[in-house]
Formats: structure tokens, sequence, C-alpha cells
């Protein structure tokens, strides 16, 4: 399947609510102001229907799949960037999200960004995907002797456990590209050093992540 079909396909899946595969965030009707980080051609966002009130932008690096995201919806900005490092001001948005698209970043880096630009009171939510994920991949492609595939897999399963166990990731050898899982135990913990409120995990599939930035003193006006 190439890119494109596959941005298709996740978005018919965002739109069908009786599709088991869907994740979605729930978008309260006091998000006016969203940012989808590592959003492909911008499915999650448009499958929201959001309304015209609200302000919406995804990022990826991906420059291909955000030139299908504006033919699919052009009222989404659609900025190309890394997660790492967010062209967006601080303390701006009420909800930031990140469908699976974490693991393929610099976790602490891209967590400390999404919490730079979320206000206080804010809400953070993502999707991650698991241990067993990585595992059954892999286990697939070394049955079918795809032999970079299962070695990109095995990376990235000594990546998430070095990650769990030790704090540390590293980039892939020669390609210097990022892939890992994350434990609920070590997810926790990184929001945790954060200062998030309210941390919720489920397993819907994926790691389903909810947190709340806190308000502090002399937070109360920032909008």
């Amino acid at each position: 399947m190439d890119l494109g079909a596959y941005h298709v396909l996740e978005l018919q899946i965002a739109s069908d609510p009786a599709d088991a595969r869907r994740v979605m965030p729930a978008i309260r009707k006091d998000f006016e102001r969203i940012l989808d980080v590592g959003c492909g051609a911008g499915q999650t966002l448009i499958a929201s229907a959001l309304g015209a009130h609200v302000t919406a932008i995804g990022i990826d690096r991906d420059f291909e799949a955000l030139k299908l995201g504006r033919k699919l919806d052009k009222r989404i900005p659609f900025v190309c960037s890394r997660g790492e490092t967010l062209p967006i001001r601080s303390d701006y948005f009420d909800l930031v999200i990140s469908r699976v698209a974490l693991p393929y970043m610099k976790t602490g880096v891209a967590l400390a960004e999404m919490t730079r630009v979320l206000r206080p009171g804010g809400t953070l939510w993502f999707a991650l995907h698991p241990v067993e994920f990585l595992a059954h991949a892999l286990a697939q492609s070394l049955r079918g002797f795809r032999v970079l595939r299962s070695l990109r897999l095995a990376y990235a399963l000594a990546n998430g456990l070095c990650a769990h166990l030790t704090g540390l990731e590293f980039a892939a050898p020669f390609t210097r590209c990022r892939e890992s899982f994350q434990t609920e135990k070590r997810i926790v913990r990184r929001l945790g050093a954060l200062g998030y409120e309210n941390i919720r995990v489920q397993r819907k599939g994926f790691f389903v992540v909810t947190a709340t930035r806190p308000v502090k003193r002399g937070d109360a006006d920032i909008r």
C-alpha cells in the first residue's frame, strides 16, 4: 500500500465510529485551539468534524502527507516541522493530540515541546503502540523473510526496552530514524516528571493516554 492510500484508509477508519480500529480523542466544546503533532494527512482533525470556531493546526515532518491533507481539507493549516521543535508560541492550545506518532520521535523532547505549547489547564491526548504491537509485527516480518523490516522492528523493540529500563533512547544506526514503544509505567513516570495531573492510560489496542497540564498561581489569565 502506498502512503497516499494508507492515509486515505486511516481517514476512513477515523470517520467510522463502528470501525473497531478507530481511536479518537474526545473533543470538548471548550476546546477552541487544537494541535495535532505528527498529523499525517490530518486524518484525526478532519474526522473530528470540528466547528468553524475551532482553530486546528496539523504538524508533520512528511511534506507529501501534508500536501494530501491540504487537498482533503483546505480549512486546516498544515505545517511541516518535527515534533521536537514545534514552531508554535507557548501556552496556546487547549488540546494537543498525537496519534501513534510519538514513538517515532525523541520522546522526552517531543513531550516537553507539547507541554510548552499547551496552555495551563489544557489537555494532552496521545496514542502509543505497546510492545505487543511491535512483537507481532516482527514475527510476521520474520515469517515473510523481510530482512530490512525485521531489523528495523528488532531495533524498535530494543530501543523501547532500553527506554523502559534506563530512560535512554537511541536513533537507529545508519538511518538515524527513531522508533520505540512505551510501557504504562514509563509513560506515567514521564508525564509525572513534566508536572501533569489526572494521568489516565487505557488499553484500546494502543495505549491511549490523557493528562492535564496543571494551572498554577499566575496562570489563570493565559489564553
